[in-house]
């Protein structure tokens, strides 16, 4: 298998608890991520702080429906049956799988596996700006990875492209319905109320810049990535997350490394 991975892209392995919040890609990463663990014998664990929907076309652990107070115990029972397991505390409207408060999330951390969370919603627009109440970060999150779909690049900055548009608005300085640019992606990403909120002391911060199939922009992702990493970002890659392709990682102080890696 040559090129990187995605675990190798976001520094993730045994041990590691992430959090994946912010626009488009967030439950492709996810389940890649544990794809790629059992692929290399690593447990792992996907979960949610909100919902989620099942990944269109994706392999997904098994699902494991528990209580908060089994949950250790069942998530145990689980991966040593398969290497992998979707927990999630019941199914809610229009099939979205429900999940659990951070702190019980924080108990399925261990040193030998891979837990990954999703961390909040974006009504299927590839960017957003989080609300009041939004992320929903477990506190022994070592990554959290913010995604940014692509897409959006060049489009207007409206309901359409973004969730919540007018707090994007707000964040980046534009008016709602001007072009969304490398620039004001990068400000509402890199804003304390933007795509630093609500990240726990600690944790690695981290960028998921997706490329969907046949997308225009992949060729500014670059430029964001550079721009995220000479801020407040550790590392953001471009990649295709469904499909475990990554083009291009920066890292904060290095010389990126340019990849294509196709799982």
């Amino acid at each position: 298998m040559g090129g990187m991975s995605l675990l190798e892209a976001f520094g993730v392995g045994p041990g590691s608890m992430v959090a994946v919040v912010g626009g488009g890609g967030k439950t492709s990463l996810v389940f890649r991520l544990a794809f790629e663990a059992q692929e290399r014998g690593i447990p792992a664990v996907v979960t949610t702080t909100v919902k989620f929907t099942r990944p269109a076309g994706q392999p997904m652990p098994p699902v494991v429906a528990g209580r908060p107070d089994r949950l250790a115990e069942r998530c145990t029972a689980a991966l040593a049956a398969g290497g992998a397991v979707t927990l999630v505390s019941g199914v809610g409207d229009r099939g979205r799988m429900l999940g659990f408060e951070p702190a019980v999330i924080d108990g399925l951390r261990e040193a030998g596996r891979i837990v990954l969370v999703e961390g909040d919603g974006s009504a299927h627009r590839p960017f957003k700006a989080p609300a009041a109440h939004e992320p929903v970060i477990p506190g022994g999150a070592t990554h959290v990875v913010v995604c940014a779909g692509l897409q959006a690049l060049g489009k207007p900055l409206d309901g359409r492209w973004v969730h919540r548009a007018e707090l994007a608005a707000r964040l980046c300085g534009l008016r709602p319905g001007e072009q969304l640019t490398v620039e004001a992606m990068a400000a509402v990403l890199l804003h304390p109320e933007g795509g630093r909120k609500g990240v726990p002391a600690g944790a690695r911060l981290m960028a998921l810049l997706n490329v969907p199939d046949r997308c225009e922009g992949a060729a500014e992702g670059g430029l964001l990535a550079e721009t995220l990493v000479g801020g407040e970002f550790e590392a953001a890659a471009v990649a295709t997350a469904h499909a475990g392709i990554v083009y291009e990682v920066k890292r904060r102080g290095m010389v990126s490394a340019q990849t294509a890696h196709h799982g």
